[in-house]
């Protein structure tokens, strides 16, 4: 059965008993800090689970994408060295929503995967929690042999949402693929340490209880289900093959690959292995670009750049030193396009993403390794190498060489890596943040998912006010220890608020929390789910639960805010009617002094571009049309054209954000506070293009009174420059070319005379004041304030004029900087080197250097040492030839 028909057939049959098919939901975690991705299908319906949110079903079926590649669920390393690790892979699950518990859900799953799969009985053990008899019951009723029904403990069998929260025992259905595959004891069964036997297909989790912080658990009031599969093993039995990647799922993938590399699959162990890792890493590396991730060094954005660089490592070792993975997506899409047409709509753009990360990873092997082994090399042999901690973040720092990169490449030389040291020198970097940064946000997100047992909601009502009353339904200290009553810094929650709490790119209000007794400033507000986390100094009294407080937002902030998101909306729309449809919006910054917009685009946007561009946005402003914001159902909104976001989460109902008149400028699905009339935003001036990562780009720009006092600042930047170079505006850049032709000519003239000092001047020329060292003709000269330039030529000329045998050792100081450069004649190229002999030049004037064998030059900051390092040098060429 082919591995599309396996999905089908999976979400077709729960259809039938009356779920809803719900579309797969993105790999990033709407809302939800304590996921990095989505990595299981329940995620999407935690706050069903929880009891905090109604889709108005109780039923559920999905065929969800999936990606275990960071954090607690990692199988990274794994990959293409097992038959069934992946980083990426589709969870085929049913759910229900306390509806149906273990009787329908066991009764489920059974008839999928005898009568409408046809897995013959025999072929399937199950397992379940120690003490759960009801399921052990079951599915003896369902005519499993009671041998077959393994009793495990609570590591394997029993499932917790974390360490508090609902929970439950869970039941697991496995494959036995035969004795042969087995230990051959005849205890082997499901759960046995071989791994090799029985292949799990099937994990049914009933959530029946509710674990508290001392871990005493308490019947849910509904308990509900959770199952999840994968479709990769299941089609992988379903085919009668033994590995995932010999399913149909994989094998197009690999035969492409196999034809790019021009190797066989299955010739040798080691380039299958790479094949597996490729095959799968194109996958998850596609599907995350796709949802909106990009390679970066953080997040994320790090964890498909360490995907892609692996398969790009093991690219090499199948002989490919030249981007080519990039050209493999078409095979991704190929295979699962028409499941997820996503993939298909955004192939071009991840390509892209792929080459321009291809083409910078090599780039930085080239650049990295040179330092890395010459570092490797200097350890020398023997046991208990370890590299220095100050060599891997040099390589991570100054050529963005990934650390655990470096780690592999040490672990193949049997050399260990001083993480120690180097996580001190990336925490030295980082430096210390203040409460409002890290500090506050670790306890937020400690908050955030104690709330997870229970949320109280927060009814918003900051759309229409900017003040309003609430009462304090809990509250923490600075540290994110509950309490009864804050004095100083802490948190709070309240049943209303007008808090607009950080959110699609807009910043957390500011204001003033009050009460008859108590004053405290509220610093910024966070949100997760329906949850408003407001992060307070309390100045004066103290703030109690169940006290009622008037809330007050800093109104003055939150209008420029509102200016510069719906300016954000205007400068959107603009990028796409200017660049095109393939402008997506890749994060965003709203706050009340500036904006900031990051899209997806393969190039830098010109100066004419962004002109009109702005040319654009401000005749809009201009014409002052009404922006307008109306709730509807999802799917009403897209069809009206609103520009909806694939890795954002969206209920059924939506808040679409008009900005224009009849025929809107712009259309988003946007939950952000916004002005009434376009107007308001007075001009918009962009500031800055940049790139941020590979493939995105970042706008920032300016409104209102900070692009009109810009405005005014270059008109008197235009003045004074008018008034010192005595011309008008227009006649500005001749004259600053006219005025930089002339310093560069002067500049060069400046270099002739000192070359010409250099060379002796009336006196004695440097050559005429050679010494010889045993068979060497050694010159070794101070140079007064020449550039390395001169120094360069001058070394040039001097063995020009010597022939052979010629030494040349050059220092000079200019404005408190060293330049050191050493020249040998060709004759002595092999005998000596000149880029190892600058090295302890270099060292000795605090600086490095490096060069060709017959040339090399270097530059330092302790013009003292140039004294120390001559004499050095002479007593060492005295000796022997310099190493």
């Amino acid at each position: 059965m082919r591995s599309t028909d396996v999905r089908e057939k999976f979400l077709s049959f729960f259809e039938g008993v009356g779920h809803r098919r719900v579309k797969s939901s993105p790999l990033i975690p709407a809302q939800d800090p304590t996921l990095l991705f989505t990595n299981a299908g329940m995620v999407q319906f935690k706050d069903c689970f929880l009891g905090l949110q109604d889709l108005g079903f109780k039923r559920a079926t999905t065929a969800q994408k999936c990606v275990r590649a960071g954090g607690k669920h990692n199988d990274l390393e794994n990959v293409g060295f097992t038959p069934r690790h992946h980083t990426f892979f589709e969870m085929l699950g049913n759910f229900s929503f306390g509806d149906y518990f273990k009787k329908d859900a066991i009764a489920f799953a059974w008839e999928l995967l005898t009568k409408h799969y046809g897995l013959p009985k025999d072929r399937l053990w199950v397992t379940v929690f120690e003490t759960d008899d009801e399921a052990a019951k079951l599915w003896e009723a369902q005519g499993v042999r009671k041998d077959w029904i393994i009793r495990l403990g609570e590591k394997d069998n029993f499932w917790a949402m974390g360490d508090a929260g609902p929970c439950g025992p869970c039941t697991e259905i496995h494959f036995d693929w035969g004795v042969n595959r087995g230990c051959g004891k005849p205890t082997c069964a499901p759960g046995c340490p071989c791994d090799t036997r029985f292949l799990e297909i099937w994990n049914l989790v009933f959530m029946q209880y509710n674990r508290d912080a001392s871990g005493k658990l308490a019947p849910l009031p509904k308990p509900s289900v959770d199952t999840g599969g994968g479709l990769e093993r299941l089609s992988a039995v379903l085919q009668g093959v033994y590995s995932n990647y010999d399913s149909d799922v994989f094998q197009p993938i690999l035969s492409a690959i196999s034809e790019t590399v021009k190797i066989d699959y299955g010739k040798s162990t080691d380039t299958d292995v790479s094949m597996r890792v490729i095959a799968d890493h194109l996958r998850s590396g596609t599907f995350l670009v796709t949802d909106g991730v990009n390679p970066t060094n953080e997040g994320r954005g790090y964890v498909l750049r360490r995907i892609l660089r692996r398969a790009i490592r093991h690219g090499k070792k199948l002989n490919q030193d030249a981007p080519f993975i990039y050209s493999l997506v078409k095979d991704v899409v190929r295979s699962l396009g028409a499941v997820y047409p996503e993939i298909a709509e955004k192939q071009k753009y991840v390509e892209t993403i792929f080459r321009e990360e291809e083409e910078r990873f090599h780039q930085t092997l080239h650049r990295g390794l040179g330092l890395l082994e010459e570092s490797l090399s200097r350890l020398g042999k023997g046991a208990h190498r370890k590299l220095p901690g100050e060599v891997v973040f040099k390589l991570y720092d100054s050529f963005g060489f990934p650390a655990d990169l470096v780690q592999v490449i040490c672990a193949e030389q049997q050399v260990g890596v001083d993480e120690e040291g180097f996580n001190a020198l990336m925490e030295k970097q980082r430096g210390q943040s203040s409460w409002t940064g890290s500090k506050s946000t670790a306890a937020v997100d400690g908050i955030l998912r104690s709330l997870e047992k229970n949320r109280p909601a927060t009814l918003f009502t900051g759309y229409d006010r900017v003040s309003d009353k609430g009462t304090v339904v809990r509250l923490w200290d600075s540290s994110g220890q509950e309490a009864e009553q804050l004095t100083g810094e802490g948190f709070f929650l309240a049943d209303v608020t007008p808090f607009y709490a950080e959110s699609g790119g807009q910043v957390g209000d500011t204001g003033v929390v009050s009460s008859a007794s108590t004053r405290g400033r509220i610093l910024d507000t966070k949100k997760w789910g329906g949850v408003t986390v407001h992060m307070v100094t309390i100045d004066s009294g103290a703030l109690k639960v169940g006290e009622t407080v008037e809330l007050s937002v800093n109104a003055d902030l939150r209008k420029k805010t509102a200016i510069n998101h719906t300016a954000t909306h205007l400068l959107h729309a603009a990028l796409r009617k200017v660049l095109g449809d393939r402008v997506k919006q890749a994060g965003s910054l709203v706050d009340s002094g500036r904006l900031r917009f990051d899209f997806a685009y393969p190039r830098g946007v010109t100066r004419d571009e962004i002109a009109t561009i702005e040319g654009m946005v401000n005749r809009e402003i201009r014409a002052g049309l009404p922006v307008k914001t109306e709730e509807m159902g999802y799917d009403q909104a897209v069809k009206s054209g609103a520009l909806a976001f694939f890795e954002d989460k969206y209920g059924d109902r939506v808040r679409v954000v008009r900005v224009g008149g009849e025929s809107p400028f712009s259309v988003e699905l946007c939950g952000g506070t916004h002005l009434s009339t376009i107007s308001d935003v007075g001009v918009v001036k962009v500031v800055a293009e940049s790139s941020v990562a590979s493939g995105v780009r970042r706008i920032e720009a300016i409104t209102g009174e900070a692009a009109l006092s810009r405005l005014m600042d270059h008109d008197r930047l235009v003045e004074t420059m008018e008034a010192k170079l005595g011309v008008k505006a227009p006649e500005l850049p001749d004259r600053i070319d006219q005025l930089a032709g002339e310093i560069k000519h002067l500049r060069k003239e400046i270099d002739k005379l000192k070359l010409t000092v250099a060379q002796g001047g009336q006196g004695s020329a440097p050559w005429d004041r050679k010494v010889t060292v045993r068979d060497l003709q050694v010159v070794i000269e101070r140079v007064p304030g020449a550039n390395p330039g001169v120094l360069r030529t001058l070394a040039d000329q001097i063995r020009d004029k010597l022939k052979e045998r010629v030494l040349v050792v050059l220092a000079s100081e200019n404005e408190g900087k060293v330049s050191l450069c050493v020249g040998l004649s060709k004759d002595l190229v092999g005998r000596l080197d000149a880029g190892k002999m600058i090295k302890p030049l270099a060292q000795a004037v605090g600086g490095t250097g490096g060069g060709r064998p017959d040339f090399a030059q270097a530059g330092g900051s302790n013009p003292g040492g140039i004294e120390s390092a001559f004499a050095q040098f002479r007593q060492s060429i005295e000796k022997q030839d310099p190493a």
